[in-house]
């Protein structure tokens, strides 16, 4: 470890990780209902473009839940190592 990649504060170095770990799965979720849901208006007419153009807005919010949940992580994780953020 470098002396520039020091943790000074292992608390907030251990809830960043916490808060990574959870947001993998969110995003995961996400791209699967926005590729599925892009398949089917590719391919679909009438109800099924329909169903297609559903599943992609249902992929926004793990999207946002996933984003959110790295960025507090990168947050975190950055404070712990007293950076300045400016």
């Amino acid at each position: 470890m470098t002396r520039s990649d020091h943790v000074a504060k292992p608390e907030l170095e251990r809830t960043g990780r916490r808060l990574g770990r959870p947001s993998v799965p969110f995003l995961l979720v996400a791209s699967a209902l926005a590729v599925l849901g892009a398949i089917l208006m590719i391919v679909g007419s009438s109800w099924v473009w329909a169903i297609g153009i559903v599943l992609v807005a249902l992929s926004g919010p793990p999207t946002v839940v996933g984003m959110a949940l790295l960025a507090a992580s990168a947050v975190a994780r950055w404070a712990a190592r007293d950076r300045p953020f400016a």
